[in-house]
């Protein structure tokens, strides 16, 4: 009796890891683009406000490794993975959305800086409409 039932747990679990090995394998299939490395298009009027506020901190040549580290918009034209990319467009948004961009320690330095309101609803909009095309909503 133990004998049988050792069996049939043996054969429900190599039953079960097929499934998900099966499932885990399509996922993968799926997603691979998630990977690969794109570029996305930033307008004109979205990089003029990049250039003059934001650029300065988040490039390759930036002093500051930590912002250069959490947003670097030399990647975007080199191309972040898709998943990366996403990642990243969304936090734009919510760092634009909570007004924590540029930061307030930043601006007591350097004032002109600051974003206007509409200057924030442009590179929102751009971020949440790339970010949504990544997607595919």
């Amino acid at each position: 009796m133990k004998k049988r039932a050792g069996l049939f747990t043996s054969i429900v679990l190599v039953a079960f890891s097929y499934i998900m090995l099966s499932y885990t394998t399509e996922k993968n299939n799926e997603n691979t683009d998630l990977t690969d490395t794109i570029s996305i298009d930033i307008p004109n009027d979205v990089m003029a406000i990049i250039d003059n506020k934001c650029y300065g901190c988040h490039n390759n040549e930036s002093k500051s490794s930590k912002s250069k580290g959490k947003l670097n918009f030399d990647k975007f034209k080199d191309g972040y993975s898709k998943s990366k990319t996403i990642s990243k467009l969304g936090k734009i948004s919510k760092d634009l959305h909570k007004n924590e961009m540029p930061p307030e320690k930043f601006l007591v330095k350097y004032p002109d800086k600051t974003l206007t309101a509409d200057e924030s609803k442009l590179i929102i909009d751009w971020a949440e409409g790339q970010r949504k095309t990544l997607i595919g909503e």
